[in-house]
């Protein structure tokens, strides 16, 4: 009985959520809506899978079918991608829920059904190859190094191989391989202090650990997102680390959960087209990409830490909420004029607009 009020709830709360983003953003541009057999692109709903409404993917599917009609390109919508075949198939992770049971190496399992849209001679953004580097890191920095991207030094840690490491990075990261924002990142001061990590971690099979030197002087990364070889400008911004943080004494990242300010603009000159070599190399159409500069002087090289081609665009908050802190703006997206799930929604659009113009959808 308690289990079926959990259920209820959870869809009430669903519908609740739901109509507070229909109230602010445009509906689905039903006029574009064509049967599956008239076209070759499908919008997959996976904001409707279980357990709940999935607002993230929602507001991206909204952003994408509004792109798609305003270039005049009819599509399909379907949730279920067992009769889709040979089409492009635009589609969202929904959050870690999307696969059920979840196992540990959750990336593998959303790889595995993009990799079956594929076997159904489908090409789906993101595709087989490009979902893999989602909470990837191990895949992730051994593509970045075999196209000689620059990164941080960085060393994949195995349960078989770790020992003949030198641990010689002072102060280092230890990253665990699937993990997302700030999860799963350990700071230590001493090479000794990162050994002893790792020598009494319990690694599962498979498994890697990501050692990573830190960046000297950095106290901001740029979150660069690319839509091809363009800059997507509206979810694109610094991340910088707010003086309490910097005179705490704790080492902390620059994810907006520790309060850090983010600042549009200001994007250093040559970046795109550097990233977008890096993406081509990658084979990846779209990513959000973090990059540091040694001493914040971007006059220098950057390094990159991490990139993803499934990324939120964390819009400019509107100046009628400058007293706010971004994770306060984010926090109450709901029912306020220039709300963050509208911005956003922009920006989803952008990203949109960007790829079909360039053919990449």
């Amino acid at each position: 009985m308690q289990g079926d009020f959990e259920i209820v709830k959870r869809k009430a709360a669903a519908r609740y959520r739901k109509w507070g983003i229909d109230r602010k953003l445009p509906s689905l541009p039903t006029q574009a809506i064509v049967p599956l057999d008239e076209t070759d692109t499908v919008l997959l709903l996976t904001s409707r899978y279980p357990p709940g409404f999935q607002y993230e993917a929602y507001v991206a599917e909204l952003a994408y079918a509004n792109a798609l009609a305003e270039a005049a390109r009819g599509f399909a919508v379907t949730e279920d991608p067992s009769g889709v075949f040979d089409k492009t198939v635009i589609w969202f992770i929904p959050d870690k829920t999307f696969v059920f049971p979840r196992l540990w190496d959750y990336s593998r399992q959303v790889y595995q059904f993009a990799l079956g849209m594929e076997s159904q001679d489908n090409r789906p953004l993101c595709s087989a190859d490009e979902t893999l580097f989602w909470e990837n890191k191990a895949h992730m920095h051994r593509r970045l190094a075999e196209i000689g991207a620059p990164t941080p030094r960085t060393e994949i840690l195995t349960a078989e191989g770790w020992q003949s490491s030198r641990f010689d990075l002072e102060p280092a990261l230890i990253k665990e391989e699937h993990s997302a924002g700030s999860g799963g990142i350990h700071h230590f001061q001493t090479a000794a202090e990162a050994r002893r990590f790792v020598s009494e971690y319990p690694f599962r099979p498979t498994e890697s650990l990501i050692m990573q030197e830190m960046v000297p002087g950095a106290t901001k990364d740029l979150r660069l997102t690319m839509a091809g070889d363009r800059i997507v400008e509206a979810a694109t911004y610094w991340r910088v680390k707010s003086p309490e943080v910097l005179a705490g004494p704790e080492w902390t990242t620059t994810a907006t959960s520790y309060d850090s300010l983010v600042v549009h603009g200001d994007i250093p000159s040559e970046i795109g087209s550097l990233a977008a070599k890096w993406l081509q190399g990658l084979g990846i159409r779209t990513a959000g990409v973090d990059l540091m500069w040694t001493d914040d002087d971007v006059s220098k090289d950057p390094q990159i830490l991490e990139l993803s081609p499934y990324y939120q665009p964390n819009p400019p908050k509107p100046e009628r909420y400058a007293d706010w802190t971004y994770r306060e703006y984010k926090g109450k997206r709901r029912n306020i004029p220039q709300g963050y799930r509208l911005e956003q929604f922009d920006a989803y659009q952008t990203i949109a607009r960007d790829l079909l113009a360039q053919d990449l959808i």
